[in-house]
């Protein structure tokens, strides 16, 4: 699974330490032009179903205590971020603090 199946959710984990659940996105993707505006888009739309997956109560079909609280969302790159790209997670952060998630991005090592 990655980024280009928006609407599902890749891989999910329960971080123990912080008792997060942690649900992941792996991008392989380019950030190159002309790519990168596909890539905005899939990425767009994944973040928005990871959104959507916890604020319709889905998370709890995989994990039934939860009850509210902090959801971590890692996105797994594959490719150094552009500004553009940059830009773009600075906003998604923003609109995810809002519904009570945190973005982070890990980028896999060459």
């Amino acid at each position: 699974m990655s980024v280009l199946e928006t609407d599902l959710v890749d891989y999910i984990y329960l971080d123990e330490d912080e008792q997060t659940p942690v649900l992941v996105v792996s991008d392989p993707l380019s950030w190159r032009p002309p790519e990168d505006a596909a890539h905005l888009e899939a990425l767009r739309e994944k973040l928005n179903s990871q959104i959507a997956f916890v604020q319709t109560g889905q998370i709890r079909g995989v994990w039934p205590d939860y009850r509210g609280g902090l959801v971590r969302v890692e996105v797994i790159a594959q490719n150094p971020l552009t500004d553009l790209a940059e830009q773009f997670y600075r906003r998604a952060r923003e609109v995810m603090t809002g519904a009570n998630m945190e973005l982070a991005v890990q980028f896999l090592d060459a």
